[in-house]
């Protein structure tokens, strides 16, 4: 039996509508926690100027420095993803359920750029970022910034359970820790003053979503010595993922500032999401193709808004 062609145009064109309706109306959670870079060609090379010249006044000839560079480069990948509708399905009127895998591919292609992050998120104490160091690490050093940690560690009675207490106190030390650090010139990243620092992010795995959340929200907080105000510095937004576990540990949390020109990664895109029907019309295939396709990477960016915390 021949296909009906204006049946299977339609089918395909409903596959289409629905994909299209998913990554639409998708909310992806990787602009939150990624500068958004354009990219151009197979790689990006990514090199953060230091030692930015400072006001001074002006004595003499002008004192002219030199910018330090690091660089890092992130490579574009190429992504797919198809799917097969089967023209029997279509001449026998089985067709229902395509819409619905259309808006499912949407979804899938939407949120893959999460995905990505919550990779380089879990491994980001074994890789390295602009300056050499792991993303987190112990040493960070650039320039005359001194030597600095943002992969820090909080004692607790049980890491995988720490109480509300032990909790409030790891994230102060993590915030303490951000607001202190220096650019290679010595100078602090945040100026000149720190009240009231918005556009903070407290991430962390299941175990941890209960402690985290009440640790921002509860008005009191109990303890030896009875209720007590509890005052969290810079309320942050809490962010709960089980994509995030760092080794399956459940025992880390991170801290983000994303207030600033630059946030913790980088969403390389290169060529946006695309998607294209083909085949109907080939006595060769049973099945027609709905393919997509896009170019980005997701990388490493600035370690000084982000700080970790396992607690031991």
């Amino acid at each position: 039996m021949a296909l009906n062609t204006a049946k299977a145009t339609a089918v395909l064109r409903d596959v289409t509508k629905n994909f299209d309706h998913a990554v639409a109306s998708a909310t992806p959670f990787y602009p939150t926690l990624c500068t958004v870079v354009p990219s151009s060609g197979l790689d990006e090379k990514y090199s953060i100027l230091g030692n930015m010249p400072g006001v001074s006044e002006w004595l003499g000839e002008r004192k002219f420095e030199e910018l330090r560079a690091g660089t890092y480069t992130l490579a574009n990948k190429h992504w797919e993803s198809s799917l097969l509708v089967q023209k029997t399905d279509i001449s026998d009127d089985r067709v229902g359920f395509y819409g619905n895998l259309g808006a499912q591919l949407g979804i899938e292609a939407a949120y893959h750029p999460d995905e990505l992050l919550f990779d380089i998120v879990n491994n980001a104490e074994a890789n390295a970022c602009f300056d050499g160091q792991f993303f987190y690490d112990t040493d960070h050093l650039w320039g005359d910034s001194g030597s600095q940690s943002n992969d820090l560690t909080s004692n607790v009675t049980t890491p995988t359970d720490p109480t509300l207490a032990e909790f409030k106190i790891a994230y102060h030390a993590a915030l303490a820790a951000m607001v202190a650090f220096k650019r290679d010139n010595g100078k602090y990243y945040m100026r000149p003053t720190v009240e009231n620092l918005g556009d903070l992010i407290i991430m962390v795995p299941t175990n941890f979503r209960q402690v985290a959340t009440e640790m921002v929200n509860a008005t009191t907080l109990l303890g030896s010595a009875g209720a007590a105000n509890n005052i969290v510095l810079d309320r942050p937004r809490v962010v709960t993922s089980p994509h995030f576990d760092t080794a399956g540990s459940g025992t880390k949390f991170d801290l983000y500032y994303t207030g600033g020109q630059l946030k913790p990664y980088v969403f390389q895109a290169r060529e946006p999401l695309s998607r294209q029907t083909k085949g109907l019309d080939d006595l060769e295939t049973k099945a027609a193709k709905f393919m997509t396709e896009a170019r980005y990477n997701v990388g490493y960016g600035a370690w000084w808004t982000a700080v970790r915390t396992t607690l031991t």
